[in-house]
């Protein structure tokens, strides 16, 4: 299993620099330093890291607002690094989708449990994100099959169950799903204006 590729991305070169060298000391890849904000967000969609450490307070565009903006091109956990500690800065965090908060300067010990404790959590949220589209799908192909069921009960005279395995049927036939099957049947019937 390959390292955890890391950016780092703060503008205070002594914390980073110490930052890397326990990341690298833990046996994890720093694959990048930004010193801003809007470095930060290039590099994270040039280099495509496992996890970001982003400092909250960065010059040109705020630790928060990329963190933002990078979530919005890729998802990636992000843990937020800072000075301080009070209620709005870490509501600012939670608000940009922080999966972890370490507070400068950081204790190696820390960096571990922080990085384990925000990748489950990423792959936690991307298996229930996962979950909530196959879902969706099922409940969008649920929509046209009762439609599709409908035309041919009414156009066939079927009954409910007969119309839902003529559809099975040829979807077998055809080997397609029978929701492809059944938005061609309900394209059919709009072509015809019924």
């Amino acid at each position: 299993m390959s390292a955890t590729r890391i950016l780092i991305a703060e503008d205070n070169d002594l914390v980073s620099l110490t930052l890397e060298e326990q990341l690298k000391g833990l046996g994890y890849d720093v694959i990048g330093i930004a010193r801003t904000g809007t470095e930060a967000v290039q590099l994270a969609g040039r280099l495509k890291p496992d996890l970001i450490f982003m400092d909250i307070r960065m010059p040109e565009m705020e630790g928060t607002e990329a963190a933002g903006r990078i979530r919005d091109q890729m998802d990636v956990p992000i843990i937020m690094l800072t000075a301080y500690t009070d209620k709005d800065t870490i509501r600012k965090a939670e608000a940009a989708g922080a999966m972890g908060y370490l507070v400068k300067p950081v204790n190696e010990n820390e960096l571990p449990p922080a990085i384990n404790i925000a990748l489950a959590r990423y792959r936690e949220q991307m298996s229930l994100r996962q979950q909530v589209d196959r879902l969706e799908e099922d409940l969008e192909a649920r929509k046209v099959i009762e439609r599709a069921k409908g035309i041919l009960m009414q156009r066939l005279g079927l009954s409910e169950r007969d119309a839902y395995e003529r559809l099975r049927q040829r979807a077998r036939d055809k080997r397609a799903k029978m929701k492809d099957i059944a938005q061609a049947i309900i394209e059919a019937e709009e072509l015809l204006g019924s």
